[in-house]
């Protein structure tokens, strides 16, 4: 019996292709995009995220991290003016219109709540991920939020799920994973004896519905 369900974030609950929140920025500063070069531009920034996040312990680190994931977007994106926008992107990080949401969210968070089930987020992120779960409406939502560089151990590590799993009082067997990559948030969690479930950004967590 499914007790709890731990969910990813980038990809899961929050949309990571920025066509669907960059747009309205650029406009604001008179900019424009060459979407044409989106999947390098995103690749680059997204790979210098994830080889450097684990060091963003603290709340400084952090933003200068996400300062230089958007100037390697934007300029990856011919942008003629990326540190001017990744400031005014650092200094408005808590604008809840930067991090959309994915289909489903947070109306099968609630529904899921009302049923009963325990939720956490399990997600490889840097120390800024409670507080903008926070500032999208979503934290209250969750029984615990484990970034992983507050932890210093990322997916698919077993020590991050064996940590969640610890704290809230679960058996695996009890517990549904929901995330969008297929190592760390399904075969990893499988090979616990979670049960996984697959979503893709454009879906969302509307799926989770049909499982549970």
């Amino acid at each position: 019996m499914v007790r709890a369900v731990f969910f990813d974030v980038g990809g899961t609950l929050i949309h990571t292709d920025p066509r669907t929140w960059l747009p309205p920025v650029l406009e604001r500063f008179g900019e424009r995009a060459d979407w044409t070069r989106l999947r390098s531009a995103a690749e680059d920034a997204y790979a210098y995220y994830n080889a450097h996040h684990m060091a963003a312990t603290d709340r400084e680190k952090a933003i200068r991290l996400w300062w230089e994931f958007d100037r390697r977007l934007l300029a990856g994106l011919g942008v003629k003016n990326p540190e001017r926008i990744a400031d005014w992107l650092v200094e408005n990080w808590r604008d809840p219109t930067l991090w959309p949401r994915t289909p489903g969210t947070p109306e099968v968070l609630k529904e899921l709540r009302a049923r009963g089930l325990l939720l956490a987020v399990v997600s490889n992120w840097d120390v800024l991920l409670p507080e903008i779960l926070e500032a999208m409406g979503l934290a209250r939502y969750f029984e615990r939020i484990y970034a992983s560089a507050a932890l210093g151990v990322q997916k698919p590590d077993p020590a991050i799920y064996r940590r969640a799993l610890g704290e809230l009082g679960l058996r695996p067997g009890e517990v549904l994973f929901v995330g969008d990559r297929p190592e760390a948030d399904y075969e990893a969690p499988r090979r616990l004896g979670m049960r996984a479930l697959l979503v893709r950004p454009d879906e969302g967590i509307v799926p989770v519905r049909r499982v549970l």
